[in-house]
């Protein structure tokens, strides 16, 4: 079974005035994927100023492993629209240091659940044969009995 692994360094938080008040800045890193890219956070780039044409790359979402095979990595495809892309590298600002903790969980988490998807599509890509056999089903309303009365099952390599 292949094994996927990704470093997350979160910076410590760094509070900033913005707009007249204090945020904080959470800032993440990945890196040191195996089996995996680095680049697993989504952004978008949007236009800032339409008269100067100015643009950012606005941090969107952590990736599916569907998003990891169609958008591009560290620049967004021109003729895509909306422009999403995906960044080793995320840079937020968050309104308290409680919503900064609940951020950072978050993205540890979201993560972690694409690590076990990724996983989970190599099991599914193994070949599979079960073999049902009809059986007699339970009267009893309350039993969780079903009409299979035996199910074996054999897993080999695949493609």
């Amino acid at each position: 079974m292949t094994q996927y692994s990704i470093t997350l360094t979160f910076q410590t938080p760094e509070p900033v005035a913005f707009e007249g008040r204090e945020v904080f800045r959470l800032v993440c890193t990945a890196s040191n994927g195996v089996n995996v890219p680095n680049e697993v956070f989504g952004h978008e780039k949007t236009l800032v100023d339409p008269v100067t044409g100015m643009q950012q790359d606005e941090f969107s979402f952590i990736c599916s492993p569907y998003e990891l095979s169609i958008f591009p990595a560290n620049e967004p495809d021109p003729t895509q629209s909306p422009q999403f892309f995906r960044k080793a590298s995320l840079d937020i600002l968050l309104p308290s240091v409680q919503i900064f903790a609940d951020t950072k969980d978050a993205i540890e988490s979201q993560v972690s659940r694409l690590l076990d998807l990724l996983n989970l599509l190599d099991e599914l890509q193994n070949t599979q044969i079960v073999t049902l056999t009809a059986g007699t089903a339970s009267e009893d309303s309350s039993s969780s009995s079903s009409d299979v009365s035996s199910v074996s099952s054999e897993s080999g390599e695949g493609g």
